[in-house]
């Protein structure tokens, strides 16, 4: 025969039994804190992904044509000024391309406006025979050009590139130049492009 003592103690184990299966952190089916630390960077590399920006390269690169030839309104004028230039001094002849003019600082990089696109010398230098120099180019933005039969433009809404060229003034005035692709730009000039901006390298506009 049970005693009354054996019977009370039976109770008090049923109701721990119980408590214990009513408390969440008791049961083996709830996620542990590990399981959702893993899952969070799965979730910001999708994120990190999705964020990155478009770019061009090389000559079969479809890029808008709106946008190729706003580049080129700004860079044939300057080629033309290399090939045209009477200077024979390097010094001179930098002075004389056109284009906006920047030394290198954040300072001056402010004070530049290429909101509707432009070229852009910088890193100037120059020795007896020759000039180096970089340039960057904005397309500036591309206009509203939607019309009833086209699709709906969805690319950037801007364009830049930039490259390195060295000039050599050549015996008679004839000056030949050596152009250096670049796979960036300085941030400086960046930072004043549209947040969806893209870059294009140079070779993009050849042709």
């Amino acid at each position: 025969m049970r005693t009354i003592a054996s019977m009370a103690d039976d109770a008090s184990q049923r109701s721990r039994a119980r408590a214990s299966s009513d408390d969440p952190s008791s049961n083996t089916w709830a996620p542990s804190r590990s399981r959702l630390l893993q899952v969070i960077p799965l979730g910001l590399l999708v994120v990190s992904l999705a964020a990155c920006s478009t770019e061009y390269h090389g000559y079969d690169s479809d890029i808008d044509g709106v946008l190729w030839r706003q580049v080129a309104s700004f860079e044939d004028p300057f080629s033309l000024g290399i090939y045209q230039s009477r200077e024979h001094d390097p010094t001179a002849l930098i002075a004389s391309l056109p284009g906006k003019k920047w030394d290198g600082t954040l300072e001056s990089a402010e004070r530049l406006d290429i909101t509707e696109g432009g070229l852009v010398v910088y890193d100037e230098s120059s020795s007896r025979d020759g000039a180096d120099l970089s340039v960057f180019i904005s397309s500036g933005p591309r206009p509203d050009q939607t019309q009833k039969r086209e699709r709906t433009y969805s690319g950037p809404s801007a364009v830049f590139t930039c490259y390195s060229l060295h000039l050599h003034v050549e015996i008679g005035g004839t000056i030949s130049r050596e152009r250096v692709i670049l796979d960036d730009c300085p941030d400086a000039l960046v930072d004043k492009m549209p947040d969806d901006a893209a870059f294009a390298s140079r070779e993009v506009f050849d042709g």
